[in-house]
This record gives C-alpha cells, structure tokens and sequence, in this order.
C-alpha cells in the first residue's frame, strides 16, 4: 500500500515531533499544500524561529494531530474475544442531502464497517458510542438507527464476503509482507530507522480498517493474517 506524502509527512511529525522545513521539502512542491491542510486540520503548527536567529522554520505535531494519529492506529488494538454479535447501522438520507451521506459514508468506512447492503452496513464491534457521536455531529440523529443481533455461525462467513472486499484485503496483507521483508533488511544492514517501521505500521493499521477490524478468531484462522499480524509485533518492538 502506498501512503501519500500527506500521510508520510505526518508520521514523520509524530516520529520526530517537530521538523525542520528543509527536511520536509524531501516531497517537493507537494509539500506546502500538505503543510496547509495540516495546518486547517489542527495536526501540525508553524514554528517561527526568534526574529534575528539564524535557525529554520519548523513544523511540529500538535495535541489534536497525536489523537489523530492515535485514532488511525487504533485498530491495531483492536483484539480480542468477540462477543458474538453483528453491529446493524442502517440510515435513510433524501438526495437533497447526499453531501451528509457521503460524510456518513466516509465515517463509517473509517470505522472499518462493511457494506451489507445499500443502506445497511455491518461490524462485529461495540461501536455504539461512535455511532451516536456521528449522528450528533452531521445532525441526523433521527436517520441513522443502530441494531444488535446474535451470530449465525453458519453464515458469518458468507456475511463477511459479502461486506468486504477480500481479495483486495488479501492483496494488500501480500504487499505489506513483502514491504516487511525489505525493511527489515534494511535493518539489519544499517542503523534502525524508526520512520520507516513506523510507516509499515501505520499502513497496517489502514489495512485492519478496510478488514475491517474483525474479531481475532476470524483473522488468526487465515495463514495471510496470522503473519502479517507475526510481522506487525516485530515491528513494534523495534520501537519499543
């Protein structure tokens, strides 16, 4: 999976926590845009140097950038035993209002949940809370309704195939595996460096979303997911 050079420069924000501009011009005229929107977003802030220093501007993390970062990656913590109980949110927005939909939209396929149909998407996980806090925030309470029903095993897997997209899924567990391989090289034959680990580990986390964050017994029965999950912790503990 490749990252964009928003993507990487803001892992390499959080890496280093502030960063001198002229090591950010690495991304070339893409760069300034991507400062800009970090800046509209309230992940990163302008440090100006003292009038008269001879030092560089800078850019650095902020507060709301680490809870950003820290959301992205919070699949990855994301395991354990499954309750046994499908997520049901279907919603009802008119056409006049398609900008709310596709806002909802876009929420919910960051939430990691898959398309059952049309109007009815699905996740295994508790995520009520979250559910509630959209509804609040685009103002649609009263289209957006949230259901809970026990599991049919015989049908977990057919509702799994039909709510994601897997042989994408599979795709990208290959790719990162392979990306693994050549980081860890790397590693082995020059110094460790925690930018790049730390862009692996990020672009599993935006794996584990389109997975999309499914319960650990059914990740651990496919070969592919148990060692891209292998992979993963070592990654980890080279930063750890």
């Amino acid at each position: 999976m490749s990252l964009s050079p928003m993507q990487e420069i803001f892992i390499l924000l959080e890496d280093e926590k502030e960063v001198p501009l002229f090591r950010l011009d690495r991304w070339g005229r893409k760069t300034r845009g991507v400062l800009a929107k970090l800046k509209k977003l309230g992940w990163a802030e302008k440090i100006d140097p003292p009038a008269g220093a001879d030092t560089e501007i800078c850019y650095k993390i902020t507060t709301k950038g680490e809870k950003e970062f820290d959301n992205v990656l919070k699949p990855l913590k994301v395991i354990g035993t499954w309750d046994g109980r499908w997520r049901l949110v279907i919603f009802n927005i008119p056409e006049n209002k398609r900008d709310v939909r596709d806002r909802l939209r876009r929420a919910l396929n960051k939430l990691g949940l898959g398309i059952l149909q049309a109007s009815v998407w699905i996740s295994p996980n508790d995520i009520k809370n979250e559910i509630d806090e959209i509804g609040k925030r685009l103002k649609i309470e009263d289209s957006l309704k949230y259901f809970e029903v026990t599991r049919n095993k015989s049908i977990d897997k057919t509702i799994i195939e039909k709510s994601w997209n897997l042989p994408e899924i599979t795709d990208l567990y290959r790719k990162f595996n392979l990306e693994f391989g050549q980081v860890m090289r790397i590693i082995d034959k020059t110094s460790k460096s925690n930018f790049s680990i730390k862009k692996l580990i990020y672009e599993y986390a935006l794996i584990l979303q389109k997975d999309p964050i499914l319960p650990w017994e059914f990740r651990e029965k496919d070969a592919l997911r148990k060692i891209s999950h292998e992979n993963y912790m070592k990654l980890k503990k080279q930063i750890s």
